[in-house]
């Protein structure tokens, strides 16, 4: 959501976007960012492999034009692959720079000109803009020799190659009228493009930029003639190249931001924000992301956090999944850097804050870096009181300390969790500290009380009507049946999951869902179900940015090529893993994709290599060591090296002593809510 404020060097840094033996690639482009990068990966997998297939076409070319170079058709040593030519469109020609700047009315010397236009890439748009400001020069209207007699200040081929852009542009806007540079400061002031209508109601009155709409129409045209705006015409919108609004931006002095926000302000204040069951896209949030900005940038840090809570929260959480955006918000929160306190006056604004955040990095693929927030919240709320939120805090660290190596703290986390939901009487925070205390017990392989656990859940949550929690423990039933090898439970549980996550269309319930479904098929060995499912779990996550649900869809299709005898394809699935397994950290996805991968090299004739992926399967899976280890993991390791005559590693046992002490509490006591463990459809309970 944020590319329009990304410069291009930036961005091609952050996306790795290079090739090493590329024709055409700019000098901005740095050496240290040679290789593959996920951001230019296919979000299907399919694609990536589809593209693969076209360099090896001989019967015709194919011209794929693109603003990232796909890693599918990039080698892991940063070069083109075979059969692939990779050409960056640079700058203009000299040639065709100084035609644009003849064609535009403008004089000069070619002599003059060309060195001054390499001197900064031959960017068109600085091309184009310093041609609009010569052209406009009163004194000698295109002359630019007179032009930059008058700006003696004025030589870019002096400066380090990064600030030559935004001197270009300086000059460039210095020409402009002054109600043609509030409407671009209007301009670059918005987060997303403009609608004209919009522009129109902020610039058009008594005491505003522009008498009457004519007014903007001319200025907008203008800045259009001069390349410093884009107009989107089928949508009519208006937008800023970043370069532009970095540059306009700065010179922005404070009065005047202050004096653009609060119009903003204003305007979109008293807009109205769809229902959380209407919202389809970012789109349909639009006024109240702009708002939200406003307020950051007026300092209104409180009244931000409000209408973050009350209109943007819930629909960019659970409908779309929208981390990376929340993320880039909430951290705006935090004016002296993430180390300090939100800006906010209210302790409980700051931890629900926190939180967020916390949730957002979770979910986003960085738990270590969510792991020290929901802590920081704990210590937080701990100080504070306030049961309610501790349980929400403490719920949310112990879910994510199961995947990232952490069970037995887990398991502590969520019976004290449990324990406060009792205390004050809390149903529905009670099921999600079981569901998730379940979910906990049934990954260390504790067999009885996971059971107890999720059913009770279950039972709680359909008792209160919440269908969509009900699904979410329905998938975990399903990826626990799956552990036990019962086939066809999970895959009746699976598919209720799905129609469960209908309730309220939230995104992670139908990835956690196709993903549990791929798995059931892949159990019961029906191979193009599998494939559909999965690679759709797999799409979806990678278009929100879902690591966790995208490591594990991975190492199932992984599984899945394997089945197909493709071990190439499988492999190159592992591949994905990698890098954000351990960046994450996730040492339980660690482990079922090198248990795949032993699979993979038993089957190439490798037994080395499968020793070895075993080995570094089950160190992955001992987490604390049982009773508090990924007990599926470690299974399968230990069935791998017992296959190949190799020894277990040798490895720490469990030491209880390290731990706080595990709080007393009764998963299922017989209260109204007690679910009979003897009942044949327990299980079940409340599923159908």
């Amino acid at each position: 959501m944020d590319a329009s404020s990304l410069a291009d060097d930036d961005y091609d840094r952050e996306a790795a976007n290079r090739v090493a033996d590329a024709i055409g690639l700019p000098s901005s482009a740095g050496k240290a960012f040679i290789g593959q990068h996920p951001l230019r990966q296919t979000i299907d997998p399919r694609a990536g492999a589809f593209l693969k297939k076209l360099t090896q076409v001989r019967a015709s070319r194919i011209l794929i034009s693109s603003r990232l170079y796909p890693s599918a058709l990039q080698t892991s040593t940063g070069h083109a692959a075979s059969g692939c030519f990779p050409y960056f469109l640079p700058g203009l020609s000299d040639d065709d720079a100084v035609g644009l700047w003849r064609a535009l009315g403008v004089s000069g010397s070619r002599q003059e000109l060309a060195p001054m236009f390499r001197s900064f890439d031959s960017h068109p748009l600085l091309v184009q803009a310093l041609a609009g400001e010569v052209a406009r020069h009163r004194q000698a209207p295109g002359d630019f020799a007179a032009w930059r007699a008058d700006h003696p200040r004025f030589d870019p081929t002096s400066l380090p190659l990064e600030q030559r852009k935004s001197h270009i542009l300086l000059h460039a806007l210095t020409g402009l009228d002054g109600d043609v540079r509030e409407v671009l400061t209007t301009l670059v002031a918005f987060r997303m493009a403009a609608t004209f209508d919009t522009l129109e109601a902020l610039l058009v009155g008594e005491d505003k930029t522009c008498a009457n709409v004519q007014g903007v129409d001319r200025a907008l045209t203008e800045l259009e003639d001069c390349g410093l705006i884009g107009w989107d015409r089928e949508a009519n919108r208006y937008d800023t190249h970043p370069i532009v609004r970095g540059v306009v931006w700065q010179l922005a002095g404070k009065q005047d931001k202050a004096a653009v926000y609060t119009a903003l302000e204003a305007h979109f204040e008293p807009m109205a924000v769809p229902d959380m069951d209407e919202v389809a896209s970012l789109d349909d949030l639009a006024p109240a992301i702009e708002h939200y900005h406003t307020l950051v940038g007026l300092g209104r840090y409180d009244d931000a956090y409000a209408l973050f809570r009350d209109q943007l929260s819930d629909a960019t959480l659970f409908r779309l999944a929208a981390h990376q955006e929340r993320i880039a918000w909430l951290e705006a929160l935090f004016p002296n850097g993430l180390e300090g306190s939100p800006a906010l006056t209210r302790v409980d604004a700051q931890g629900y804050i926190l939180n967020t955040l916390a949730l957002s990095y979770d979910l986003f693929g960085e738990p270590g870096r969510a792991r020290t927030l929901y802590s920081r919240v704990n210590e937080l709320l701990e100080k504070e009181g306030g049961k309610p939120n501790l349980m929400v805090g403490l719920s949310n660290l112990g879910d994510l300390l199961r995947y990232t190596g952490a069970l037995r703290e887990s398991a502590r986390i969520l019976r004290r969790a449990l324990a406060l939901s009792r205390d004050v009487e809390e149903a529905f925070r009670e099921s999600v500290s079981l569901q998730n205390l379940g979910y906990v017990l049934a990954t260390a392989g504790q067999d009885e009380p996971a059971r107890l656990a999720l059913g009770r859940s279950q039972h709680i949550f359909m008792e209160l009507k919440r269908n969509q929690s009900a699904g979410v423990v329905t998938a975990y039933l399903a990826e626990q049946s799956l552990w036990h090898g019962d086939v066809a439970a999970a895959s009746g549980s699976a598919d209720r999951a799905w129609d469960l996550a209908n309730a309220q269309k939230f995104e992670a319930d139908f990835i956690r869902a196709a993903l549990v479904q791929g798995q059931a098929a892949l159990g019961s060995g029906d191979l193009a179900r599998a494939d559909e499912r999965l690679h759709h779990a797999l799409a979806r996550a990678r278009a929100v940015n879902a690591v966790a649900f995208e490591l594990s869809a991975l190492v199932a299709i992984a599984e899945l090529e394997c089945r197909h005898g493709r071990l190439a394809d499988a492999k190159a699935r592992l591949d994905d893993v990698w890098d954000a397994a351990e960046r994450g950290p996730y040492p339980l996805y660690q482990a079922d994709a090198f248990n795949v991968l032993a699979g993979i090299a038993l089957e190439d004739g490798d037994p080395e290599g499968a020793i070895e992926a075993a080995d570094r399967a089950y160190r992955a899976a001992w987490y604390d060591g049982p009773p508090f280890a990924y007990q599926w993991g470690l299974e399968k390791a230990k069935v791998h090296l017992l296959a190949l005559g190799a020894p277990e590693p040798d490895m720490p046992p469990f030491d209880e002593s390290r731990f706080e002490p595990m709080p007393e509490v009764e998963i299922n006591p017989r209260d109204k809510y007690w679910v009979d463990p003897d009942a044949p459809d327990f299980a079940r309970r409340g599923v159908d």
